[in-house]
């Protein structure tokens, strides 16, 4: 599905949302999904008319198993550099552990967790370790944290887009905040959400749920001003 012109949803991945970019002669694909997933990435690719030797960059809109899965077989075939933000750099490289949310019984499902990543992920190299405010090509890393220390999102300020990974969610036509449980601050979160929230942007695009493409900047709004 192309959202606007020259960003497409790799719609054959429903678990989560995969992006690429497409911008003359560079295509950048955004967020690698749960491990298994380069075919599917590969295909969608295909139906615009490239390769994966096309691609130049992965961009990860932070670390976790949903969103990275699949980053060291799309790195690998495709030779393309691999963009994070560099709080979650250990993470994609393997070299330390998911910090849950401060919940109840939170201790056992770290370890759970932790050991069901160790053995599905695949780590990758990290190309570029980037920062709050620079620049690739005409987007700008947006550090959004709480989920993940490293948790970003991909502005585009004069196309007014907005990529906000696992920032916020769009499910059942409703914004919400990251599921506690999976936040390792949720106060760092909805600050994150406010500050999403005063961004120029009419497009909008989840790590889950569809796009939003009308009044887009208005519900984030709203939303951020719901919160407590």
């Amino acid at each position: 599905m192309e959202v606007v012109p020259g960003l497409h949803w790799v719609e054959r991945i429903w678990d989560t949302k995969v992006y690429i970019l497409v911008e003359g002669d560079r295509v950048v694909i955004v967020d690698a999904a749960t491990p298994g997933r380069a075919g599917a990435v590969w295909a969608h690719l295909a139906s615009l008319g490239y390769s994966p030797e096309a691609v130049d960059e992965i961009w990860l809109t932070h670390a976790d198993i949903d969103h990275m899965g699949s980053v060291a077989a799309l790195q690998s075939d495709s030779g393309a550099q691999v963009v994070a933000h560099r709080a979650d750099v250990p993470l994609v490289e393997g070299l330390s552990d998911r910090q849950l949310g401060p919940l109840p019984l939170s201790g056992a499902y770290q370890r759970i967790f932790n050991w069901v990543v160790r053995r599905m992920f695949r780590p990758a190299t990290v190309d570029r370790a980037v920062g709050d405010g620079e620049a690739l090509g005409g987007w700008q890393v947006v550090h959004a944290p709480g989920h993940t220390p490293g948790s970003i999102c991909f502005h585009h300020p004069s196309r007014g887009i907005l990529l906000v990974g696992d920032a916020l969610n769009h499910r059942r036509g409703r914004l919400g905040a990251p599921p506690p449980m999976f936040t390792s601050d949720m106060g760092q979160a909805h600050a994150s959400i406010r500050r999403i929230a005063a961004l120029d942007f009419e497009i909008c695009c989840f790590g889950h749920g569809p796009p939003l493409s009308v009044n887009a900047r208005e519900r984030v709004r709203a939303f951020a001003d719901s919160l407590i």
